[in-house]
């Protein structure tokens, strides 16, 4: 739950501590440091500022929340539970921004990287009503279908079977 900056002054911190114990000849201690360096950097490439991110989401803070997934080099390399909350959170961004084809490929990759079963359905109920906007009914109608294998609150089915009338009407 670091950022970038944070990393990296935590990285140099660790590899003071580590240089200092190996002056005094404790060398445990150094060889513990260089782990930590090392435990730091990988932080870096497999979790990210995913955590971060979805705080300053929540907060309704889209800008931060995009600065700080944008600040990740390689999304590729994202731990596999991480990645599809990154490209959820930048498809949720794009939608509050009204940006409905950056939403579309986000959200798209979000449901088929592995969502929990609760973002899943609210994902897949996102991109059934994109698919409505853009008079896409073959793709709505199999977005709801998606919807509606798994779990979903009433709140959540209603919403998805007025989206299938809707597109059934197109």
């Amino acid at each position: 739950m670091l950022t970038n900056t944070a990393r990296i002054f935590v990285s140099l911190l660790l590899i003071l501590v580590a240089a200092l114990a190996a002056f005094y000849g404790v060398y445990t201690i150094a060889a513990f440091a260089v782990l930590m360096v090392g435990l730091v950097i990988l932080g870096y490439f497999r979790e990210g500022t995913i955590i971060l991110a979805a705080k300053q989401f929540k907060t309704q803070n889209y800008e931060a929340a995009k600065a700080l997934l944008k600040s990740i080099k390689n999304p590729e390399r994202l731990n596999k539970r991480r990645k599809p909350y990154y490209h959820l959170i930048l498809g949720n961004i794009a939608l509050q921004q009204l940006d409905y084809t950056t939403a579309e490929i986000h959200l798209g990759k979000a449901a088929t990287l592995g969502l929990k079963a609760n973002d899943l359905g609210s994902t897949l109920m996102h991109l059934a009503n994109i698919s409505l906007r853009n008079q896409q009914v073959s793709r709505g109608l199999y977005w709801v279908a998606e919807a509606d294998k798994l779990p979903l609150s009433p709140k959540y089915k209603s919403i998805l079977k007025n989206i299938e009338i809707e597109l059934n009407k197109l």
